[in-house]
C-alpha cells in the first residue's frame, strides 16, 4: 500500500462528508492514478453527531471500500486519535488530514514523487501542500518554529502591522508569496505528508498536546534529527479553517494557549514556558481592549463582529485561568 490517508474526526459530519467524496474524487481508487494504492483510516474521537453511522453506512454501501474506521470510546485529543490511525494503517506513506479539508484537484502522486525523489538527496522528513482557503485566498500553512520573540511581535500588533518583513512576518512568513517549493521550519497538521517509518523514528505526535503544536512539536524533533521539511506548491487543497474549532472560538484559543506553553516548556524549559504564557496572556488582552475601541466606535460599521470578538477574547481568559 502507498498511500494511509488518516482523518480525525470529532462531531464533524457536516464536513467529513466532502472530505471523503473528495478523496473518491481526485483519486483513482486501486492502481490508478499513477499506480496509487491508497486507503482511508478514520479515527474517531467519540463522535455524537451521526458521523460515526455516517461513516459505517458509507462503508458497508461500497464494495471494496478503502475506509478502515477506528472507534474510541471518548475524546482522547488529535495526537492520541493520530497515532491510533498511524498504527492501524498499512501505507508507506502517511498523509494526515483535516476533515474540513477537500481536495480540490488531481495530482496528488507529484507531491508523493517529489517527496521520494528528493529523500536521495537529503533527509525529507514532513512535507506540506499550497492551502487555500474558502474564499479561494492563501492560507499560510508553513511557519517559522516559534520563539519568544515572534509571540512578542504578534501580541503587540507588529506582525499584522509589517506583514512583509522578514523579522515581524516570520513567523506566518507573509514575507513570502509562497508560489514556490521550499524548505521551511514546519508545516500544518491539516495536510502533513510523511513516511510512516520516519514518523515513528521521529516518536509520533507527542501526546503530551491535546490539540494544537503537535504537528510544531513533530517537525521540530524531524528538523534536530537531521531531517527537512518541505512546503510544495505543485499541489493544492482546500481547507475551512478552525471550521469544526469556530463552534467555540474562545475553546479553540485557550487550548491553543495552553498547548504553545507546553510546547515552548517541552523544548526551551520551564522559565520559556512561563515567559510564553505571559506574551499570549498580552496578546489576548491587547485584542480584547483594541477590539472594545472598535465596538464603541463602531468602526466601518462592524459593531456587532467587533463586540463578538472581545467576547471571545475575553471567554478565552476565563477558560485559559479555569484549567481548561
Amino acid at each position: 500500500m502507498d498511500l494511509s490517508i488518516i482523518i480525525v474526526s470529532f462531531n464533524s459530519l457536516e464536513f467529513i462528508k466532502n472530505c471523503i467524496r473528495s478523496i473518491y474524487k481526485y483519486l483513482d481508487t486501486g492502481k490508478g492514478n499513477g499506480g496509487l494504492s491508497w486507503e482511508i483510516v478514520i479515527s474517531d474521537n467519540g463522535s455524537k453527531d451521526g458521523s460515526v453511522e455516517f461513516i459505517r453506512g458509507m462503508i458497508s454501501e461500497m464494495d471494496n471500500s478503502a475506509i478502515r474506521f477506528i472507534e474510541l470510546e471518548e475524546n482522547q485529543g488529535f495526537s492520541k486519535a493520530a497515532n491510533a490511525g498511524a498504527e492501524a494503517s498499512n501505507g508507506e506513506f502517511l498523509l494526515f488530514l483535516n476533515p474540513d479539508t477537500e481536495l480540490c484537484e488531481k495530482g496528488l502522486e507529484k507531491l508523493i514523487n517529489f517527496y521520494s525523489e528528493n529523500s536521495s538527496i537529503e533527509k525529507i522528513g514532513a512535507a506540506g501542500a499550497s492551502i487555500i482557503n474558502r474564499d479561494g485566498s492563501l492560507q499560510y500553512s508553513c511557519r517559522a518554529f516559534p520563539t519568544l520573540a515572534l509571540q512578542f511581535y504578534d501580541a503587540f500588533f507588529l506582525s499584522k502591522l509589517f506583514k512583509k518583513s522578514k523579522r515581524f512576518g516570520a513567523y506566518f512568513m507573509t514575507w513570502w508569496d509562497h508560489d514556490s517549493t521550499a524548505a521551511v521550519d514546519w508545516i500544518s497538521g491539516a495536510f502533513m505528508l510523511i513516511k510512516k517509518n520516519i514518523f515513528i523514528e521521529a516518536g509520533r505526535f507527542s501526546e503530551a498536546y491535546f490539540m494544537y503544536s503537535e504537528d510544531t512539536d513533530l517537525c521540530l524533533a524531524l528538523s534536530k534529527t537531521g531531517y527537512r521539511n518541505y512546503y510544495y506548491a505543485g499541489y493544492s487543497i482546500k481547507h475551512l479553517d478552525a471550521a469544526v474549532a469556530s463552534r467555540n472560538m474562545a475553546l479553540r484559543e485557550a487550548q491553543v494557549w495552553k498547548s504553545r506553553k507546553i510546547y515552548f516548556a517541552k523544548n526551551h524549559g520551564w522559565f520559556h514556558g512561563q515567559v510564553l504564557s505571559i506574551l499570549y496572556f498580552k496578546y489576548t488582552l491587547n485584542r480584547f481592549f483594541l477590539y472594545c475601541i472598535l465596538w464603541l466606535f463602531n468602526f466601518k460599521g462592524k459593531k456587532n463582529f467587533y463586540k463578538n470578538q472581545a467576547g471571545i477574547c475575553s471567554n478565552t481568559l476565563k477558560l485559559y485561568f479555569s484549567g481548561v
